[in-house]
């Protein structure tokens, strides 16, 4: 008897033992998943969502194309099984060794997107250090914290004619996503992501930012001490002559309020501040029926304007084109995350110009304006990466919800996935999380 009770007893306290290791290990999970999907984050007063659908609906429809950008983009066939990327398809030709198989911009897509699906996708932290493995495996030349922009097939750096420098904004939302990391799943694991972060917006302060102008770079690979120079050795090195230029779409107030929060610099908001008044500025004088803003603004003359044609990219350089579209999403979400009314000056002249323009007919919205609010190609071409910025620039008035209601429906039922590549189909992925409130930041 005495022998069997022992061993009873003994069994009974294995089996608590184990039982309560098994509530401290859920408790354990439960606490370093501090942010699941879905989120339903309550944004400022006075925005809106999607009133004609449930947020079961809305979240649902976030699942259902996230499964299709995760099968189609998210790839580790590099050497080092490890490493994630988000594939780049845009204007893929076989055989071509020198495209870009992954851009900073996209990974740094990608990286947001996994951290903000965790809790949905059992697999998002393991992706999502991945895709930090891959880009730390390829830093720019200048910098071993900021990514080299463009990754070519065989996953190898890009380092044909200069490639080998950053991109603002994938630095920008790679940094971003490395501090929600360390919110989303703790700092104590194999990658400290808040010290990785830390690093790169160090590096993005340096390098990336206009230290005279209190703008943001295009790129690290702009040297100041060029520009300090006289006028003659400036111009003799084309490269250089655009460092107080601007790309619009580099402009995150979100992130640079985030930026701030962790390594204080009265230069973030300096920066903030003066991008905004440039964008009023340009939306003034150079806009004042659509107030849009273009891809891209330079300064000369002593003032910012609207880039002129084939400035770097495309003879709409100085349109509201493939970078600028991104413009009234990045905006929005300062005032739905921060309710900053900065946000309003700038989109809710947008929100009433493309109304009009399109007479509410969401299928009439181009991809591409002239700045007096002109369509650049006569035939319409509905794209996500127009449409669904627009939409989430929508969000931030209620006098918006019928337009914002069918947008949604619109974006939700209009856009098939196999008609659209990375660009497009990760813009949508990132509106989607936003307009169904599950975009969050630390």
């Amino acid at each position: 008897m005495y022998s069997f009770k022992f061993r009873y007893t003994k069994y009974f306290i294995v089996l608590t033992v184990i039982f309560l290791n098994g509530c401290q290990s859920n408790a354990q999970q439960k606490t370093m998943l501090e942010r699941p999907f879905p989120q339903h984050i309550v944004y400022a007063k006075q925005t809106i969502k999607p009133s004609n659908h449930s947020q079961k609906e809305l979240d649902n429809a976030v699942v259902s194309f996230y499964e299709k950008w995760k099968q189609a983009y998210v790839r580790n066939n590099c050497s080092d099984k490890q490493q994630y990327y988000v594939l780049d398809d845009e204007d893929m030709e076989p055989g071509d060794k020198f495209h870009s198989i992954c851009v900073s911009e996209g990974q740094g897509y990608g990286m947001l997107i996994m951290v903000m699906m965790a809790g949905y996708d059992k697999q998002a932290q393991t992706i999502f250090d991945g895709m930090y493995r891959f880009y730390k495996a390829h830093p720019s030349q200048r910098s071993e914290y900021m990514m080299s922009w463009s990754i070519l097939n065989n996953c190898e750096t890009n380092k044909k004619d200069g490639n080998q420098s950053s991109a603002s904004d994938g630095d920008f939302d790679i940094a971003l996503s490395l501090l929600m990391a360390g919110v989303q799943w703790g700092n104590n694991g194999t990658i400290h992501y808040k010290e990785e972060a830390i690093k790169l917006i160090t590096a993005i302060k340096d390098l990336e930012i206009n230290p005279k102008k209190n703008t943001i770079l295009m790129s690290n690979d702009n040297h100041p001490e060029i520009y300090e120079k006289d006028m003659k050795y400036y111009e003799s090195h084309p490269s250089d002559y655009d460092y107080n230029d601007i790309r619009s779409s580099d402009f995150m107030p979100v992130h640079l309020r985030v930026f701030n929060k962790y390594v204080p610099q009265k230069s973030w908001m300096m920066v903030m501040n003066k991008t905004y008044k440039i964008f009023e500025d340009i939306q003034q004088e150079y806009s004042p029926k659509a107030n849009l803003i273009p891809d891209f603004i330079v300064f000369r003359d002593k003032k910012y304007q609207p880039a002129p044609i084939n400035y770097l990219e495309s003879k709409y350089d100085g349109s509201y084109y493939y970078n600028a579209c991104r413009v009234p999403m990045r905006i929005a979400l300062d005032k739905l995350l921060y309710g900053n009314k900065q946000a309003d000056s700038i989109l809710t002249p947008i929100n009433e110009w493309i109304q009009k323009k399109t007479g509410n007919s969401i299928d009439k919205i181009n991809c591409g304006y002239s700045l007096n609010g002109q369509r650049l190609d006569r035939e319409i071409n509905t794209i996500p990466s127009f449409v669904c910025p627009l939409a989430v620039s929508a969000m931030i008035n209620s006098e918006n919800q019928d337009w914002l209601n069918d947008m949604w429906d619109f974006i939700a039922t209009e856009f098939e996935f196999k008609d659209y590549q990375y660009y497009d189909n990760s813009i949508q992925m990132l509106s989607l999380l936003t307009l169904s409130g599950n975009t969050w930041v630390p």
